[in-house]
């Protein structure tokens, strides 16, 4: 495969229309922008990763990290995973062409209906929901193409997730991933050919095989076929208007100076798609520097619920450990990241609803996982079963993995749970130091999180494991939250007294109705409220709602099938051709 960025020499000063992020909406927003014939420069801040790029070493792992812990930032700011500490809630994010669909778990699920009855949404798209909205979701999923996984053959750690859903009156159904997982040998929409996934494991660090349906791998080229100019390395400031154009402020981070001056580009259309935190930052910049906007910028954050938790050294094999591609070891299959899902949203009361999904260990962490999973097993674990007989087992399969590895022993016996849920979505985003942080301090003492906590504990009780909460939210360390499904801060409103953007996804001048001509957010950022399932098909489906509503405003006309530009491509790294 080919890398559809550009060398930033070619970059112009003006464009028809900048597209600010490369994930979900700001993929889509590209993609559909280029079909109306405009031209677009993409400004990614992160890097392109071809696959066979990706971390295949636990030093890969560490050099493809960065953290802004407040007091301090550690790594390159283009590195791939992206975690920013706070007060409450951490995040991570995945920062790269591409942005947090080279590492997410792929999952495609539409939320509850009910999360759209609620007022949190602009009164406009609740209206447009059995049309224009999802009119949006048919387009996102012809476009991602995601499947089941097919279950021909067997995974344990889907067994094991049988076990335990079974424990919770529940079955296990298989959502739909991004995932191919048989040879497309005539290409997508855009022609982009990939080969079947080979089971590894390794979805959250990276697909080296090429077959994550990834926003490369369908929106990106598309918008390239169509036109579009796509930069990485390039970090978006703030934005100010100058007449009928948009000023975007940017820095080239492959200068050497941190604090190199700022840059301008310019267009009259601009849709901000660089993720909750990145376009939330950029707009609180842009009004410190002038920008009318609304005071509800920076509210309604949620971490959508989100957990993290784990089945450590259960009474039997799971095989949730990546094994790369090419694999490390030779042992059975290890599947998708996720291949198995625990619906528990049939509750009385819709914020009462939660979905459990499996999930698989990187093959990079695999050397830390002995000591570091018999750690918080030890510190932070609770264990579900008792007797001298499996203590004596517990231990030997524990030292079984310090002496062998993460493929054997405790460490192969761990199951891992994603959950989500809703959490309130009343969090706050603000700036310190030209930095964004949140403040959503007591979040997760919010009965939610100990209800999930209670029922993984009993998922793992029916495999014999140790239960161990994701230590963050441990008492010691103050119940903080992880998420990697941040929404909200420029949410959708039916005006600026309750909103930041509108239900086009058109950002809102001052505290009026009036919206900014041609300022436009498409991404996490504009949900205003959990989902309670993985956000990155929703994100899309409102993404193409507004590109069809542009297109109506714009008087412009574009389609969404296969195109006479189309290039076919090849995703697999052992093949570069176009």
């Amino acid at each position: 495969m080919k890398n559809l960025s550009k060398n930033k020499t070619g970059l112009q000063e003006n464009y028809d229309a900048i597209v600010v992020g490369s994930g979900y909406g700001a993929g889509t927003s590209a993609s559909r922008l280029s079909r109306m014939g405009l031209r677009v420069a993409v400004l990614e801040r992160g890097q392109e990763i071809l696959p066979g790029n990706f971390p295949k070493t636990l030093g890969d792992g560490l050099e493809s990290f960065q953290a802004d812990l407040g007091f301090t930032k550690l790594g390159n700011e283009t590195a791939l995973f992206d975690l920013h500490t706070n007060k409450g809630i951490s995040v991570l994010v995945g920062c790269g062409i591409g942005g947090t669909s080279l590492i997410n778990g792929n999952v495609m699920l539409h939320p509850d209906d009910r999360v759209f009855d609620t007022e949190f949404w602009p009164a406009a798209l609740r209206k447009d929901r059995k049309d224009g909205l999802q009119e949006g979701y048919r387009r996102a999923e012809a476009m991602l193409t995601p499947a089941t996984y097919p279950d021909d053959v067997k995974l344990a750690k889907l067994d094991a997730f049988r076990k335990s859903a079974k424990a919770l009156g529940a079955e296990v159904v298989l959502p739909p991933i991004n995932v191919t997982f048989e040879d497309r040998t005539e290409g997508n929409i855009p022609g982009m050919v990939q080969p079947a996934c080979t089971l590894c494991g390794d979805c959250c660090s990276g697909c080296n095989v090429g077959s994550k349906n990834t926003i490369p791998m369908n929106y990106l080229p598309d918008a390239v076929d169509h036109g579009a100019e796509i930069f990485a390395g390039i970090q978006v400031h703030h934005i100010e208007r100058d007449g009928d154009n948009w000023l975007i402020f940017y820095r080239d981070l492959d200068d050497d100076a941190d604090g190199a001056d700022l840059r301008t580009l310019s267009a009259p259309i601009v849709t901000l798609g660089a993720g909750t935190l990145g376009s939330t930052e950029i707009l609180l910049r842009s009004k410190e520097n002038g920008l009318d906007l609304s005071d509800q910028l920076g509210k309604g954050f949620s971490g959508n619920g989100d957990v993290i938790a784990f089945g450590y050294n259960c009474d039997e094999q799971v095989d949730a450990v990546g094994v790369g591609h090419p694999p490390i070891v030779d042992k059975a299959p290890v599947g998708p990241v996720i291949a198995g899902l625990i619906d528990l949203r049939d509750t009385e009361n819709l914020d009462d609803g939660m979905v459990i999904q499996e999930g698989a260990i990187p093959s990079v962490l695999g050397p830390a996982l002995p000591e570091l999973m018999a750690g918080t097993g030890t510190f932070f674990g609770k264990d579900t079963d008792h007797g001298i007989r499996d203590f004596f087992a517990e231990k030997g399969r524990m030292l079984k993995s310090f002496a062998l590895g993460a493929y054997t022993g405790s460490v192969n016996a761990t199951m891992t749970y994603l959950v989500m849920a809703h959490d309130g979505s009343d969090g706050e985003m603000h700036l310190e130091n030209d930095k964004l942080k949140i403040d959503w301090e007591d979040a997760g003492k919010r009965p939610v999180f100990q209800n999930i906590s209670d029922t993984l504990k009993k998922a793992t009780a029916a495999l014999g494991g140790t239960y161990v909460d994701n230590p963050a939210w441990s008492k010691m360390l103050g119940r903080n939250l992880v998420s990697v499904h941040p929404l909200g801060g420029c949410s959708m409103g039916d005006n600026a007294e309750n909103g930041t953007i509108d239900h086009k996804c058109r950002v809102f001048t001052g505290n009026s109705d009036e919206v900014h001509q041609g300022l436009y957010v498409c991404d996490g950022s504009a949900l205003p409220r959990s989902l309670g399932v993985n956000p990155a098909l929703t994100i899309t489906a409102i993404t193409e709602r507004a590109m069809m509503l542009f297109a109506l405003d714009y008087d412009r006309q574009f389609d969404t099938g296969i195109s006479e530009k189309r290039q076919i491509r090849y995703a697999s790294p052992d093949n570069d051709s176009v």
